[in-house]
């Protein structure tokens, strides 16, 4: 008897302890997610203005598109701030609570900004990605950044 309840006590202690262990988890996804997405335009950058071959960087396009095309998933209302603390280290976010207050906002500039991916791998394939492809692009995330990511 002894030993069935001090299995409750620790299961309820774990499950009480989870949505803490998964938020950060979320948070921690989320910040790889950009990172890679900021990486692969910091190389399409780079390429274009080296005037490179772009096409072997399209593959990573799709990674991006996937990622994008998650990220409404990616940001429940407990990895926002607030009620996160806000910033960049470990435990803290930048994704502001406006999120929740017009998720299909957040949903609608999301697929915007697949949309802007795609056309991006298209030019990759091609090997005709120009500055201009990048600022579109680019554009898409600052559409997010501005409403909700803080400073």
């Amino acid at each position: 008897m002894r030993f069935g309840m001090l299995v409750a006590g620790v299961a309820m202690t774990m499950g009480a302890a989870m949505p803490a262990f998964a938020q950060g988890d979320v948070i921690a996804e989320r910040r790889a997610g950009f990172r890679m997405l900021g990486q692969t335009m910091e190389a399409f950058t780079q390429a274009v203005n080296q005037r490179g071959d772009t096409r072997a960087l399209a593959p990573r396009v799709d990674q991006m598109i996937a990622f994008i095309n998650s990220l409404p998933n990616r940001v429940p209302t407990a990895s926002l701030t607030p009620p996160q603390p806000q910033g960049t280290n470990d435990g803290q976010t930048r994704a502001l609570a406006a999120i929740d207050g017009d998720r299909a906002g957040f949903a609608t500039r999301a697929t915007n900004a697949a949309t802007a991916f795609a056309a991006l791998k298209v030019a990759a394939e091609a090997g005709t990605v120009t500055a201009d492809t990048l600022r579109t692009v680019g554009g898409t995330c600052g559409a997010c950044h501005q409403p909700f990511r803080s400073r």
